[in-house]
């Protein structure tokens, strides 16, 4: 966060705390924390209000902490929090700050979830920056340029950025996708990681387009008749895993086109990292939501009982596959959550970054540079 953040948030806890408030929420977010201690108050004496705002700051002076403490807040608004409630002096103005700084709240999760995924401006490419599989086109002819672009590519090439707009994978596309990730490793023969990337990725559009086929059979077929993912999640997941069972993805995949409902594949290259990540634009359920942050091992503020029996065979959702997605990318990052998510309110992403260097410590060593 920048200085006008950090200024602005001591402002807010001075605005909406009590000295005793204070002290309670450090407590919360770590047992540990002790205002007088902190300060050098004596424990007889009381600690202005402002001391305390200051200490309180000192201690948790992360970006994460701050994010957190503004999420316990957001969660306890209007109710009792140690001598009186909870009111929070420029909360929407903060919210609106921490978007900025790519900190995305949802208000189903009660939490915020830092969006990683930053286009960049500098791009080695020319022909292929963006590829529309929406329409008619010729995917082996993009495959030969893609070939022809890492002959052509040095060392110093690792600057660029794709992006696939597509309703669904088909046998072509996977094709063009390999031939993507293997240009992102092409340069410092990191190839031999292609299989483990093409499968992360691929299970992460098959979500995204499970999710868009969702909406779209309930909104064509199920609604009409009452039901909703909301409202009757286990008979909606029922009706539209009997339409996989004896269609497969034919009738919604023509769906998607006539909605024209796609999903967004982006490949980034820098020097120091491969990045990956599937966007959609459109929200999940908050079910679906929390299926997928438990799958992360990402703690939130919401009880999930109302999830049911995880071994009930209609909970599933947007989260089937994390569980591979997460063993693939652990063998190559040594970030303890290497898969990321961000909800927006109309749109979701996901994807991974890994380090260059952490890859090629992954190979043999008669196949380092």
């Amino acid at each position: 966060m920048n200085a006008e953040m950090k200024r602005f948030f001591r402002k807010m806890i001075i605005n909406s705390l009590t000295t005793q408030q204070v002290e309670y929420l450090g407590t919360k977010i770590d047992p540990k924390f002790n205002l007088h201690r902190e300060s050098g108050f004596a424990s007889s004496v009381p600690v202005p209000r402002q001391n305390a705002a200051q200490t309180f700051m000192s201690y948790f002076n992360s970006d994460e902490d701050m994010v957190r403490i503004f999420s316990y807040m957001l969660q306890h608004e209007g109710e009792r929090l140690y001598n009186r409630d909870l009111v929070i002096w420029g909360r929407d103005e903060f919210i609106s700050m921490l978007r900025m700084d790519k900190w995305i709240y949802d208000p189903e999760l009660k939490m915020f979830l830092l969006d990683p995924f930053y286009e960049h401006e500098i791009n080695f490419l020319k022909k292929i920056r963006i590829i529309d599989l929406r329409g008619e086109i010729n995917v082996d002819e993009i495959i030969g340029e893609i070939a022809s672009v890492c002959q052509k590519m040095s060392i110093a090439d690792l600057e660029w950025r794709v992006v696939l707009r597509l309703y669904d994978l088909q046998p072509k596309t996977g094709e063009l996708i390999r031939k993507i990730i293997g240009m992102l490793l092409n340069r410092q023969q990191l190839q031999s990681f292609t299989p483990d990337m093409f499968v992360c990725l691929k299970e992460l559009a098959i979500n995204a387009s499970k999710a868009n086929y969702k909406i779209l059979f309930e909104k064509h077929v199920t609604a009409p008749d009452g039901i909703t993912a909301e409202k009757n999640y286990h008979e909606f997941l029922s009706r539209f895993r009997d339409e996989i069972d004896e269609n497969g993805n034919t009738n919604l995949f023509e769906l998607a086109r006539k909605d024209d409902r796609f999903i967004t594949m982006t490949f980034q290259s820098t020097m120091d990292s491969i990045e990956m990540w599937v966007t959609n634009n459109q929200n999940i359920t908050a079910i679906e939501k929390q299926q997928i942050m438990k799958k992360l091992g990402i703690h939130t503020s919401q009880k999930d009982s109302f999830l049911g029996d995880e071994d009930d065979e209609l909970t599933e959702g947007a989260g089937l596959g994390i569980t591979l997605i997460l063993r693939v990318l652990q063998t190559y990052s040594s970030d303890p959550h290497p898969l990321k998510i961000v909800f927006y309110p109309e749109a979701l992403k996901i994807g991974f970054t890994l380090r260059r260097s952490d890859l090629k410590s992954k190979l043999p060593d008669d196949q380092e540079q």
